[in-house]
């Protein structure tokens, strides 16, 4: 519950900085495309940095889709007992924890070789729909690979 009440005060302020911010930084953006069009002399310049903030700005937005679509896979998890259920005889497995993924859990079960059939063809579906060809065993090392770098860096923040 720790990580809800830590994430307010971050978002409050990021909304309020935002609502500054977007706007002004926008006018400035397009003063500054049509400044240097002019002090360079060349039409195209407008062109570039035009391509280049709608490119930037379609990037960023691209990342707040895709956090968001992480957090509620990582909320599905936490609601996960009927996924384990169906895919693993296990009962001790990451199905039901926070913080990680379906995908996670799905590719620590594969790892460990403890998938069913039923398992085995969501994987695959997960390989399908992310083009990758071991997205569940690939999320898995990622979650494992965050996991101690989150733990060096606290390591070093307390010493």
């Amino acid at each position: 519950m720790k990580e809800f009440f830590n994430s307010l005060l971050p978002l409050l302020g990021a909304i309020i900085v935002s609502i500054v911010l977007i706007p002004v930084g926008v006018i400035y953006s397009f003063g500054y495309m049509l400044y240097m069009t002019v002090t360079l002399k060349e039409p195209k310049a407008l062109l570039k940095l035009l391509w280049r903030w709608v490119d930037g700005m379609f990037c960023t937005i691209g990342y707040i889709i895709l956090e968001l679509a992480i957090g509620l896979d990582m909320l599905w998890n936490v609601n996960g007992e009927i996924l384990e259920d169906s895919m693993t005889h296990k009962e001790d497995t990451h199905f039901g924890e926070k913080g990680i993924t379906v995908s996670s859990s799905v590719g620590e079960l594969e790892v460990s070789d403890n998938l069913n059939k039923t398992g085995i063809g969501f994987s695959k579906v997960l390989n399908k729909a992310f083009r990758q060809k071991r997205h569940a065993v690939d999320s898995w090392k990622m979650h494992l690979a965050k996991k101690k770098l989150s733990e060096q860096y606290e390591n070093v923040r307390n010493t």
